[in-house]
């Protein structure tokens, strides 16, 4: 029987997979096989690569510049890349009244600007492999923004439109473009809400963790959504549909 989870042989990149839920996947891929690229914008994690079998890039994806060329330095040095994960993100504590042009610029930059750049660098190598995953992170917050992230909840929904219509031009060359939509899951931008949970609104009547993402990861990065295009998946215990 087939293992449609059985990665060896691909190569897989990582943005922001240093920590949180950027490393459970970039682990996840690595315990099944794939070689894992890992882009971050911290110091170069040595027993990170050593742990996922692959390599390194330290790039801060919120300036242009560092994102030039970073696609085709993996495939220099691992030689090919069959999956791209756009996780890498961050947020302010704003709202439409208080959030600044830096931050909005910042989060434009970093959060949407990066996601299309690098999806457009991975684009001509997976069509000259016939085929590759694109998976991006957006959030729960597209849909629901809780008032006190603006310029987060404003990109995260755009994401969802950016996968969309990737979709629609890559699907006819064997390119999967989806998104997951995270809800509550345990890093260090949700410690907070880990001191005294409120999971009420919660169906699950608790929180995720960074491994809940990983399994939506691998269901959207293999052959088992071989047709599955422009799908944005929610794995938030039931939160938006409550």
């Amino acid at each position: 029987m087939k293992d449609y989870l059985d990665f060896t042989g691909k190569v897989a990149v990582v943005t922001g997979g240093r920590r949180g839920l950027g490393k459970a996947m970039a682990v996840a891929l690595a315990e099944r096989g794939a070689k894992v690229a890992v882009i971050s914008r911290s110091p170069e994690a040595d027993e990170l690569t050593r742990e996922l079998d692959g390599i390194y890039l330290q790039a801060d994806l919120g300036e242009r510049g560092e994102r030039t060329g970073l696609i085709a330095k993996v495939v220099e040095r691992l030689g090919r890349v069959d999956i791209l994960v756009n996780n890498a993100g961050f947020q302010f504590s704003e709202t439409v009244e208080t959030c600044t042009m830096e931050q909005w610029d910042a989060s434009r930059s970093g959060l949407l600007d990066a996601v299309f750049e690098l999806s457009q660098q991975a684009v001509p190598f997976m069509k000259r492999q016939g085929g590759g995953k694109i998976v991006n992170i957006s959030s729960i917050c597209a849909f629901r923004e809780g008032g006190w992230n603006f310029s987060y909840g404003v990109m995260k929904g755009a994401l969802v439109s950016m996968t969309r219509c990737m979709a629609n031009s890559l699907a006819q060359h064997n390119i999967n473009v989806n998104a997951i939509a995270p809800g509550i899951i345990r890093t260090d931008l949700t410690a907070q809400c880990f001191v005294k949970p409120d999971c009420s609104k919660y169906p699950t009547r608790h929180y995720g963790e960074p491994e809940d993402i990983a399994g939506a990861l691998l269901f959207l990065a293999s052959e088992l959504s071989h047709f599955v295009h422009g799908h944005t998946l929610t794995v938030d215990g039931g939160f938006t549909g409550n």
